[in-house]
């Protein structure tokens, strides 16, 4: 392979044969093309000489081939550039792109570019028309099967018309196909009127069930029948403002004469 290193002694063989003392090659550093702007640095003398030799001559009447006396530049006519640019066309076309003395890569590269422009839109035309092409060739193609699909199927009816085949088992044969009706599903009709006020056997959802016999205010404390010792000193106050009230009862009907039974005397007694 090109890109592999040769062996030690292929090496060694070649560097005998080439010895110590050889020419130097096209890629030496004293062959190299150097930059325009190196160039004017190596070479600022000399231009500066050719510059004032060229504003004495152009002072003194002289005609340099670049400008006329008046040191106004001469104004070609259209037959003079036509050519020139015909052959410098042609000589560019018929010359290999290569970097130039004295030309830096940037300026290659620019020009390099600028010349292959014109190639790279041509190429981009004729593939584009080419991916339209094949495109269009697609879409007949694809008709013209379309076209071709309902005789096959024409066919293969045909043909199945002819030699029936099984027909599947149905694996959902013995299920019901549809749902059970409930007398409690049925639909309520106008103007029914109900037999008996509904019976709820359960509890709405978030009701708490109340139980009867509990006496107001004792439902949900979780003390049941406790009184507290404030509580039972209010009872028996109220309880001795009663026998009082009582017992002054029965002295006042006493005294108008009034006859009180047996029974309120064995009550009075008791207390």
């Amino acid at each position: 392979m090109p890109h592999k290193r040769a062996k030690r002694s292929i090496r060694e063989e070649q560097r005998t044969l080439n010895a110590a003392d050889q020419a130097p090659s096209k890629s030496a550093i004293s062959t190299e093309a150097i930059p325009k702007s190196v160039s004017r640095i190596l070479n600022a003398a000399s231009v500066r000489e050719q510059f004032q030799e060229k504003k004495r001559k152009i002072a003194s009447g002289e005609d340099t081939g670049e400008k006329d006396g008046r040191g106004k530049k001469r104004q070609r006519t259209d037959s003079q550039t036509k050519p020139a640019a015909a052959a410098k066309d042609v000589k560019g076309k018929g010359k290999a792109l290569g970097i130039q003395p004295g030309e830096s890569l940037a300026h290659f590269n620019r020009r390099v570019e600028v010349d292959m422009r014109p190639l790279v839109a041509a190429a981009l035309q004729t593939s584009s028309a080419q991916s339209r092409k094949v495109k269009k060739t697609e879409i007949e193609e694809r008709a013209k099967a379309k076209a071709a699909k309902p005789t096959k199927s024409k066919a293969v009816d045909e043909k199945a018309e002819r030699s029936p085949s099984p027909s599947p088992v149905d694996k959902f044969a013995g299920r019901a196909t549809e749902f059970q009706k409930i007398s409690t599903s049925a639909p309520r009709r106008l103007n029914d009127i109900a037999q008996a006020p509904p019976e709820f056997k359960k509890l709405p959802r978030g009701a708490k069930e109340v139980d009867k016999l509990k006496p107001k205010g004792a439902a949900g404390t979780g003390k049941e029948g406790v009184l507290s010792m404030a509580q039972k000193l209010m009872m028996e106050e109220e309880r001795e403002k009663v026998i009082a009230r009582y017992r002054a009862l029965k002295e006042r009907r006493r005294a108008e004469g009034g006859v009180i039974g047996d029974r309120d005397n064995g009550d009075d007694d008791d207390e």
